[in-house]
């Protein structure tokens, strides 16, 4: 490729855990180096690639890879905090929010749950995730049932702004009476070694959410489709490249060669391991602590939150 230019890779894989050691293989081996906002002095250039990633099964088992950087109980609360807005209540008001890196308020900006569902325009609150479900009850074809995070009024000032930018989502006649439903999400950054997983986690169950809605609403079954991902800048920061490679003289190659040394299953877990995990971890994190240990949550997330317990708690249901 031309110097200067990044490069835009593709990755199709079947599931998750898949498409996470292609994305990282793709982009340590074609990725361009590129500085970034957050490094130190001593910090490497970033491996950096526009990416899109095709998950053809999103819920296709195993489902999780065990190289993440949260614990489990961690990821099923980041897991609530995009579905149900468990963490909406630690965004700090909006004019603290313009005032930029001024603010003395260490409470966040945003959550993706709260631009998701309560957009704010002015005095305006706006669902857009219940805009798209409506959208497609009336018109499963049609292109135009997205919903975006970024907000010209108050993101430019922050120093960490949402990555998330969009979501699209599209029904597809199954052939069969019923729909399939596809989505897409464009990301304008993406750390890839710490942050894409929990990220696909998240996103896809919501991706579930919105197929139980629709097939409530159409009145019809409707089943998950395929889940694209479209990072901008899909990164490796150079702070993390002795953490992943293990030995410094050697570089990466010595991540990819553990990935050689153990099978795909002892590289994974499939959704079943996980559960229990995600209900209490052990070490103070997963949903039944965090409904214990949050005692300010509102009352609606908590009911929210609540019912997906029970939910999980159901030898059927995949996390």
């Amino acid at each position: 490729m031309e110097s200067g230019q990044i490069p835009v890779l593709t990755v199709n894989e079947d599931t998750i855990p898949l498409a996470y050691e292609k994305a990282i293989r793709e982009v340590w081996e074609k990725g361009v180096s590129v500085r970034t906002e957050y490094d130190r002095p001593e910090d490497p250039p970033s491996r950096d690639a526009t990416v899109i990633i095709t998950v053809r099964n999103p819920f296709g088992q195993p489902r999780f890879h065990r190289s993440f950087a949260d614990g489990l109980g961690g990821l099923a609360e980041y897991v609530m905090e995009v579905v149900h807005g468990a963490h909406d209540y630690w965004v700090k008001p909006v004019e603290e929010i313009l005032k930029g890196a001024e603010s003395k308020d260490t409470r966040w900006t945003y959550t993706y749950h709260q631009r998701l569902f309560e957009y704010r325009i002015e005095d305006k609150i706006v669902d857009q995730i219940g805009y798209m479900v409506d959208k497609l009850t009336q018109t499963g074809y049609s292109r135009r049932a997205q919903a975006i995070t970024w907000n010209p009024k108050l993101d430019p000032p922050t120093e960490d702004p949402p990555c998330l930018q969009r979501i699209w989502g599209r029904l597809c006649d199954d052939g069969e009476g019923g729909y399939i439903y596809n989505m897409n999400t464009h990301w304008r950054s993406r750390d890839l070694f710490k942050a894409w997983f929990e990220n696909v986690i998240a996103i896809t169950t919501l991706m579930r959410k919105i197929v139980e809605t629709l097939s409530k609403k159409t009145g019809k079954r409707v089943r998950l489709g395929r889940y694209v991902d479209i990072s901008d800048s899909l990164h490796i920061y150079g702070s993390y490249f002795r953490e992943i490679e293990g030995d410094p003289g050697k570089g990466i190659k010595s991540f990819f060669e553990k990935l050689e040394s153990r099978s795909f299953e002892e590289r994974t877990w499939n959704s079943d391991f996980i559960k229990p995990y995600f209900i209490d971890d052990g070490v103070g994190k997963g949903l039944r602590v965090m409904l214990e240990r949050e005692k300010d949550m509102p009352d609606k997330v908590r009911k929210a939150i609540e019912e997906e317990l029970r939910q999980m708690e159901k030898d059927d249901y995949l996390v």
